[in-house]
């Protein structure tokens, strides 16, 4: 059915590549004719569409998926495509299935998975770049939903293909595995790029229940490679210990393998199945390091794997790891104990570890009888002293036993000798000789003995009178110890002792105590021997020997070589004669490298002789039965003929030493002619070298029979054949390959070396052609010429330059003694033509073939081949010889910036060349010599960076190397540029046309760097680029003065350009900014006095004075300003000069001013003009210090008269006025100067001046004021709330009051003053003391003094100094804040006159503090601004200024200061009261601030921390609201507390509140009375019962309205009572509807009555007397009901009806007729007995008189 679509999809994608060449449409069989192939039609298609088209095309034609090129899947990752990506792997998903390809019949099975093996290695470059892609964009952030699904695909990919491998075999092949885990390679690599790993924390139990859906979710929650796994673990079997190991150790699951060969031995461990070791040997997947930690947890159990149990090294090295083998057991920890004895002892016997050896067999108590492999006469001839070992061992008490034991291991500590006594004795070994002699069979030799004891001459006396030849040691008794002494000491003489002592006068003894250093106990009875160096290379200790040899042998030597030779000569010979101890031969090797003697020889010799003699011991032990055979004699024999020097021996030796080797190839079944074996025949032939032998040619011989031409070939040339030797062997080859070999050898030369070995033949060979005297061209030739040179890698070096072939200086760098530097050298220079080698060589003075190169040369190679940009053969040469080395990353940095031009992976090499450095840097290992010194190394990576620099071709380029190299300069140790620096600057001219000079890389300082720093600063400043040239200047840390001001000029010229220029906001707003630009800026006061002075001469030439005057003003302020910052000060003059000027423009714009406002009709805009004379103060000539000199407050010097005055009548009336408005603000000492300038006379000036000159005592006062009387005007009354009443004979304030008056302007500077003299009397202080004074000063000693209107005077103060709000909060804040801290520290003593506020001061007296500055909120902020200044220990005091602070607030309504508070108090409480046993403050910092509903979390922390009732014990004047917030509190936080309510409610008198908790709590008695089972009566019952009377009684008692608590005793009383009678009766926690059959079965009238009104019920009384006295006639219950309640007519009434509806007994009528009788009304009686016909009593009642007529009458009616 798609035949149609086929066609038409065909003809579509051959009309696409008809438009690449293509003519004639077709259908699918003119596609195939089109194309070569199918692939070359879809993969042109896959470069010019999509993956989709061309699984479309392929499904639509039935073909299968052709192969994708790996190009096309790379640019299909390039681009997202994952369609090309999922196309690629479904065309390779059947590449591991068995029916993949096409299997002949005779194919094997190896060969078929091969073939896989093969396919997935051919997959792998796919596979790299599918997780390089996934790698690249895993981190980034736009391409994460693409990383996902490449990775989903991936893994889906690889899963499938590990399931078709699991799935396809039961058994996997060595193929098949490799094929396993190069897939598990890639899945481990990817799952780092999964973002949730679904794997278990713990293993689940097989056994353990599941349920089915929590399975079915975890198991979807699987990724598909996890349930891949699973699905093969179930396939292979459930829970099959094998399978489940491999996939544990595939995946390094160090955790659970190592619990489950811990659980694999455990009783208890049930839910790991059974492991056996050989799964663990056979099926483990891990690396060595988890198989060793799991195989060291097995032999942890005892349990071990069959390849270590066959390996007994193995098997060892093991033991060590795990208990070792000698451990605490009866029997060694591993399976066959008496075999790994007989292994063990073995093993001793054949390394001579007899010490091992003797405490093995007694840890284990191993006998002959218990150790079979003892008792064997092969182990006792091949290695003697066995048995006598044993039997030391063992114990055994027999003398000749004990007598051979002991020989033994005489042998053993003194080796070399034979195992006899008179051995020991011509050795010196007396005293082991005698211990010895003691166990001889036979009795005592007195031979021996006396020889023995030679040394002792008293002993020998015994023995020679004590002893005869016996056989027995019962003579050993009468010979004691004791009596040796006794006979060797002679008459005891007190005088010849203790002569050291003071007591002992004799003076005949010794002055000093006998000790072991006694020259006259060494020279009497010491044995001294001198030991010679052999001596201690006999017992293993070269050190020692060195150590001698030096002492003795060199002290006093004359021929040092000599003596080093013969020492050397003879470690040599008693090497080889103890070829067999490991020790002595290893002691002797190591001495002979101690004298610098080349110990190869010795070395080859001991390996020869242990080879032959494992050879003889083999033999010996394969021929038991020739007892003539010793394995040791042969060796023994053949190293001493060795020593001696006889070739023949050697040539001997020789022939056992091949059979030897032989013999171990055979034995590890490796071919003869292998490389393996090759390495097995370096010793023999080395053992002809040194003993100048033929060569021997057993394995060339079998290279030869086995064809290996290329073994033959590598084997001969490095062990250095002769020529003639090498063409006798190579007869042995095929007829073909030899002649092959002749050939490759007719040009080679003989050496002369080995002409003697040549011409050992029959006859001598000619060569075939006459040498020549070119130097060789041809590789070997070259190689076998170098092998005579005294240096062969000297020579191959010389050769390499002179025929420029790289390859000889490789080759020079395998030999050992080889330079790797002059290697290197010579590497590069013969990789590089000869342009390049001239220039590299141009310093050297020789040829370059025979020259010594050093890192001299290397530099220049280094630097030559840089600035030529050879860059390949620099890589390649330290690739080769100097691997380690940083500069390979530096070479590879300068590739990819130079070459590529990939910053990113040259960022990369940077980063590990700083790693390599720094590593190299703090290596402690000795460097050798052929590494490079890391000195030199910084050096030449600095000379390769500033090449790269200077290489840069576009400013883009050298700004990319910059910002690479800013972190270099911290490495390299040079004086190279500061590259940091540098990149800044690129950095900065990024976007700028100003270039970076590259003759700043040349020669770079710190002064060029400024100086190319300022050439840049100017031309940025030409291009008005000021922003990246003050980047500049502090790059170089350049002045940033005249760059600031051209910048400030460049935008003055574009400011006037623009039209707001006119507006005199404009200006005003710029030139603050030009401050401010400079203050922030830093700019030096003299150059920024100079801007603005500048700026003032400009507007000089203004034509618009009513504009350029102001101004002019406010730049001569600003100037004056900046030039009062000078340091050092400049001269006053100056500053006046420049006052004058600004005073004179000023004179100017106000007459101009004013004449302009009488021209015009409109006033001048008063926006402009307070912002201007705000300006001209803030700058105001006032505010400079340097200005204020007393003398200028002098009324001395002031001009007295009007004609001093040099202005103009308009100017003097313009200046008097700016006098007076400055008087006005306070400005007297400017209004002085100012007047002193143009000689101005101004009256007010005058009258200020005086009136400070009084007060301050300068002038006198005089008698009478200037108008005669003394006047009170009504504008001091404003001063009567701080000035007291003046004392008549004070004619200072009388004259400073008058001249108050006087004065017009200025007025407030005279009170100011007036109130300072004043209070000066006051304080008793001088008044220059007091107005020297800051007013904050002057206030606080008024608040301090102990006055009681302080306040008053202080707030009076205020108000005349004009003392500004903030400043009065800050010293009120100030002063509260000491007061606090000093309180929290001393406590209130007598310092209180110090302080001015006091915690004890109370609340009152700090508000009115408060209050001074007339914003109480001020003092609060300051407060709280001072919190964090107090310190932590001092809490208390931060809770106060918490307290304090929020009364403030509270005073103004501020309920953000109020919040500020609360916040401060929530943080305070919880972060330290709360943990620091703060409680207390808690308390305090709650009721003092007193907003308890916001505060309630204290009231949790109380109560968390069982303090609550701390808030119980504060008396607080907010008494009722702390009262009723604790209630709240209680209520909705712990409504169930009752106790804390009852706490509350006794602390303040709350008698109904106790009461209703009373209530409360005896109800909740009951509900829980209620929620037991009512079954029997217990002390349980009784108790709570009781519990309950007694809340009800405290509760009836706590308030009168409690009639229900009192109802409610009575019932429980009730139940009391029948609880106590035993009774069972239940009257409390009834329910309404139990209620009445409850009443009815209550036994008392009374009862019923306390049970209905605690019930509030109303019972049904006929029906309880019917019960009670009709049917059951108890009429005492009736007496009780008429004791509480009268008997009615109509209970009667309803009494009769319950008679008449149920069917009553016969004995009620009896009880109903006596019950009428208590009815008093007569009717009702008459009445209901004639209708139950009691006719008896109706009759009575006719008859009775008393009721005859009533009745009569009633019954008439």
């Amino acid at each position: 059915k798609n035949t149609n679509m086929a066609s038409y999809i065909n003809s579509i994608f051959l009309f696409a590549f008809n438009l690449y060449g293509e003519r004639k449409p077709g259908h699918s069989s003119d596609i195939k004719r089109r194309f070569k192939s199918v692939d070359e039609l879809l993969n042109r298609l896959m470069v010019f569409g999509t993956a989709g088209t061309v699984d479309s095309l392929c499904h639509l034609n039935a073909w299968g998926r052709c192969s994708i090129p790996i190009h096309a899947l790379q640019a299909g990752l390039k681009n997202h495509q994952l369609d090309t990506v999922d196309f690629f792997l479904k065309s390779k998903e059947n590449i591991l299935s068995p029916a993949s390809g096409f299997v002949l019949p005779d194919q094997t099975p190896a060969a078929s998975t091969q073939s896989l093996l093969r396919n997935v290695q051919a997959l792998c470059p796919a596979l790299d770049l599918l997780r390089s892609a996934i790698h690249d964009t895993h981190t980034e952030a736009q391409s994460q939903q693409f990383c996902d699904q490449l990775l989903s695909i991936t893994l889906t990919f690889l899963n499938t293909q590990t399931k078709v491998l699991l799935t396809s075999t039961h058994e996997l092949d060595e193929n098949l595995q490799e094929c396993v885990q190069i897939l598990d390679g890639y899945i481990s690599d990817l799952r780092r790029y999964m973002k949730k790993f679904p794997w278990p924390d713990t293993c689940v139990s097989p056994d353990a229940p599941v349920s089915s859906a929590d399975t079915e979710q975890e198991w979807q929650s699987l990724s598909d490679e996890v349930r891949c796994v699973c699905c093969c673990v179930v396939a292979q079997g459930s829970w099959d210990a094998s399978v489940l190991w491999s996939y544990l150790t595939s995946l390094h699951d160090g955790v659970r393998a190592s619990a489950w060969v811990c659980s694999s031995t455990a009783a208890d461990a049930p839910r790991w199945p059974a492991l056996a070791p050989h799964i663990i040997n056979h099926r483990s997947r891990c690396g060595r390091y988890l198989r060793d930690q799991i195989l060291d947890l097995l032999a942890r159990q005892g349990l071990f794997v069959q390849s270590e149990i066959e390996d007994f090294q193995q098997l060892l090295w093991r033991l060590g790891q795990a208990r070792g083998v000698m451990h605490h057991g009866k029997d060694p920890p591993v399976p066959q104990e008496q075999e790994f004895h007989q292994r063990f002892v073995l093993h001793c016997l054949e390394n001579s570890l007899q010490y091992l050896l003797y405490c093995y067999l007694e840890h284990y108590r191993l006998t002959p009888g218990n150790c079979p492999l003892l008792t064997d006469r092969n182990l006792e001839a091949s290695v003697s002293g066995v048995s006598e070992l044993v039997c030391g061992v063992c114990g055994v008490s027999e003398p000749e036993r004990v007598f051979g034991a002991s020989l033994t291991a005489a042998q053993v500590l003194l080796p070399g000798s034979q195992a006899s006594i008179s051995s020991m004795l011509l050795e010196g070994h007396s005293l082991l000789a005698l211990s010895t002699i003691m166990f001889r069979p036979g009795g005592i030799d007195q031979v021996l003995l006396l020889l023995s004891y030679r040394a002792g001459p008293f002993i020998q006396k015994e023995i020679k009178t004590n002893s005869e030849p016996r056989t027995d040691f019962s003579h050993l008794n009468i010979l004691t110890l004791y009596h040796l002494c006794l006979s060797a000491l002679h008459p005891l003489d007190p005088s010849r002792l203790f002569g050291w002592q003071s007591a002992n006068t004799t003076g005949e003894a010794s002055s000093e105590p006998p000790h072991f250093s006694s020259s006259q106990l060494v020279s009497k009875f010491a044995v001294v021997e001198n030991l010679d160096f052999l001596y201690y290379l006999s017992h293993g200790r070269p050190a020692f020997a060195f150590g001698v040899f030096l002492t003795q042998q060199l002290l006093d030597c004359s021929n040092v070589k000599l003596q080093v030779s013969l020492a050397a000569d003879q470690a040599y010979s008693l090497g080889l004669l103890n070829f067999s101890s490991a020790c002595v031969s290893a002691a002797c090797v190591c001495f002979c490298e101690l004298l610098g003697v080349c110990s190869l020889k010795l070395r080859v010799d001991l390996c020869v002789l242990n080879l032959v003699l494992r050879l003889w011991t083999q033999t010996c032990e394969d021929h038991r039965d020739a007892l003539s055979l010793t394995p040791l004699s042969v060796p023994v024999e053949k190293a001493g003929k060795l020593v001696s020097g006889e070739k023949r021996s050697a040539q001997e030796l020789l022939v056992h030493l091949e059979t030897a080797v032989r013999d171990a190839l055979e034995k590890k079944g490796v071919c003869r002619s292998s490389y393996e074996a090759a390495q097995e025949w370096a010793l023999p032939v080395q053992f002809c070298h040194l003993h100048a032998l033929p060569l021997s040619p057993a394995f060339p011989q079998d290279c030869a029979r086995d064809g290996q031409w290329l073994n033959f070939l590598l084997f001969v040339q490095l062990h250095n054949y002769p020529l003639q030797q090498v063409r006798s062997l190579a007869a042995s080859f095929c007829p073909a390959l030899q002649s092959h070999i002749s050939l490759a050898f007719q040009d080679l030369h003989p050496s002369s070396s080995h002409q003697a070995l040549e011409d050992q033949g029959s006859a001598t060979h000619a060569l075939p052609r006459d040498e020549s005297p070119e130097p060789p061209r041809e590789l070997f030739q070259v190689l076998l010429e170098s092998q005579e040179k005294p240096s062969p890698w000297r020579f191959l070096l010389s050769e390499a330059v002179r025929q420029r072939s790289p390859a000889l200086s490789v080759l020079a760098a395998c030999h050992q003694a080889a330079e790797l530097l002059q290697c290197l050298c010579v590497w590069i220079l013969a990789s590089v033509g000869d342009d390049v080698t001239q220039e590299a060589t141009a310093h050297l003075q020789e040829s370059p073939a025979h020259h010594v190169w050093n890192l001299h040369d290397l530099s220049v190679l280094w630097k030559t081949l840089l600035c030529r940009s050879k860059i390949r053969p620099l890589i390649r040469g330290f690739q080769l010889f100097q691997r380690e080395s940083p500069l390979i990353y530096m070479l590879h940095m300068y590739e990819f910036c130079s070459d590529y031009k990939d910053y990113q992976r040259a960022k990369d090499k940077l980063l590990d060349f700083q790693k390599c450095l720094l590593n190299l840097r703090s290596s402690s290992v000795v460097l050798s010599s052929d590494v490079l010194p890391v000195q030199w190394v910084e050096s030449q990576a600095s000379v390769l960076l500033l090449t790269l620099l200077k290489q840069s071709r576009t400013q883009y380029e050298l700004r990319r190397l910059l910002q690479l190299l800013v972190d270099m300069e911290r490495l390299l140790k040079s004086n190279g540029p500061d590259f940091r620096k540098l990149s800044q600057l690129s950095q900065v001219l990024s976007d700028t046309p100003v270039p970076l000079s590259a003759c700043l890389l040349d020669h770079y300082s710190s002064a060029g760097l400024q100086d190319e720093c300022r050439t840049i600063m100017q031309q940025l400043q030409d291009l008005g680029l000021f922003t990246q040239a003050r980047t500049v200047a502090q790059l170089a840390e350049l002045p940033l003065d005249c760059l600031i001001i051209n910048e400030l000029q460049r935008d003055l010229c574009a400011h006037r350009q623009k039209r707001q220029w006119e507006r005199q906001e404009t200006r005003l707003s710029f030139w603050r900014r030009c401050h401010e630009q400079l203050e922030t800026d830093r700019v030096q006061p003299e150059a920024a006095s100079q801007f603005f002075l500048t700026q003032a001469e400009v507007r000089l030439s203004v034509r618009s004075p009513s504009t350029s005057k102001p101004e002019r003003c406010l730049l001569l302020g600003l100037a004056g300003h900046w030039l009062s910052l000078c340091d050092p000060p400049l001269p006053v003059c100056r500053l006046a000069a420049l006052e004058k000027r600004q005073w004179q423009s000023r004179i100017r714009w106000l007459l101009l001013h004013t004449a302009l406002e009488r021209q015009s009709l409109f006033a001048p805009s008063a926006l402009s003009q307070d912002s201007f004379q705000s300006l001209l103060k803030e700058f105001s000539f006032s505010r400079m210090a340097a200005l204020d000199d007393p003398v200028h407050l002098s009324v001395s010097g002031l001009p007295a008269a009007e004609d001093e005055c040099v202005l103009s009548g308009d100017e003097r009336e313009a200046l008097a006025a700016l006098v007076a408005q400055l008087l006005d603000e306070g400005g007297v000492s400017e209004a002085s100067r100012v007047c002193r300038y143009f000689g101005l006379f101004h009256r007010d000036v005058w009258l200020v001046l005086k009136c400070r000159g009084l007060a301050s005592g300068e002038l006198q006062p005089e008698l009478h004021s200037p108008d005669g009387e003394t006047r009170r005007t009504p504008s001091m009354s404003s001063l009567s709330s701080f000035v007291v009443v003046p004392s008549p004979d004070d004619q200072v304030l009388v004259q400073l009051k008058h001249l108050v008056d006087q004065c017009c302007s200025g007025k407030s500077y005279c009170k100011q003053v007036l109130s300072l003299y004043e209070l000066s009397k006051e304080l008793q202080c001088s008044f220059a003391e007091i107005s020297s004074e800051e007013p904050e000063a002057v206030l606080r000693k008024v608040l301090l003094s102990q006055q009681v209107d302080r306040y008053k005077r202080a707030q009076a103060f205020i108000s005349v100094q004009g003392l500004q709000p903030d400043a009065v909060a800050r010293l009120v804040s100030t002063a509260v804040l000491e007061g606090l801290l000093a309180s929290a520290q001393e406590g209130e003593t007598g310092e209180k006159s110090r302080l001015m506020y006091g915690p004890a001061d109370g609340r009152e007296t700090f508000l009115q503090l408060a209050k001074l500055c007339g914003d109480p909120n001020l003092v609060g902020t300051k407060l709280m601004d001072s919190i964090p200044t107090v310190p932590l220990s001092e809490l208390s005091c931060t809770v106060e200024i918490l307290i304090l602070a929020h009364d403030c607030f509270s005073l103004t309504c501020n309920m953000e200061g109020i919040v500020r508070v609360l916040q401060a108090a929530r943080h305070l409480s919880h972060s330290h009261l709360a943990h620091g046993d703060g409680y207390g403050l808690l308390v305090r910092l709650l009721t003092g601030i007193g907003r308890y509903n916001e505060m309630t979390y204290i009231f949790d922390l109380l109560h968390q921390n069982h303090r609550f009732e701390m808030l119980l014990r504060k008396k607080v004047e907010s008494n009722v609201r702390l009262k009723t917030a604790l209630l709240d509190y209680i209520k909705r936080c712990l409504p169930g507390d009752s106790e804390k309510h009852n706490m509350v409610a006794l602390c303040f008198s709350m008698r109904r509140e106790i009461g209703e908790n009373h209530e409360a709590a005896a109800r909740t008695q009951l509900k829980i009375i209620e929620s037991q089972p009512w079954a029997a009566i217990t002390a349980d019952l009784k108790s709570a019962l009781m519990k309950v009377l007694t809340l009800l009684k405290d509760a009836a008692e706590s308030y009168s309205k409690a009639v229900k608590c009192v109802k409610l005793a009575k019932l429980v009383t009730l139940q009391l009572h029948f609880v106590t009678q035993g009774q069972e009766q239940r009257v409390i926690n009834l329910r309404p509807a139990d209620l009445q059959s409850t009443i009815v079965s209550l036994p008392r009238c009374y009862q019923v009555f306390v049970l209905a009104e605690a019930y509030d019920y109303s019972p049904d009384w006929a029906e309880l007397l019917y019960q009670k006295v009709i049917l059951r006639g108890d009429f005492s219950y009736l007496e009780e009901f008429k004791r509480h309640r009268a008997l009615s007519a109509g209970l009667f009434e309803d009494i009769s009806k319950k008679m008449s509806h149920h069917k009553a007994p016969a004995s009620s009528s009896q009880n109903l007729k006596k019950l009428l009788s208590h009815c008093e009304d007569v009717y009702t009686h008459y009445k209901l007995a004639y209708e139950h016909k009691f006719l008896d009593v109706a009759n009575m009642l006719l008859q009775d008189s008393k009721t005859n007529s009533f009745l009569k009458d009633r019954l008439g009616t």
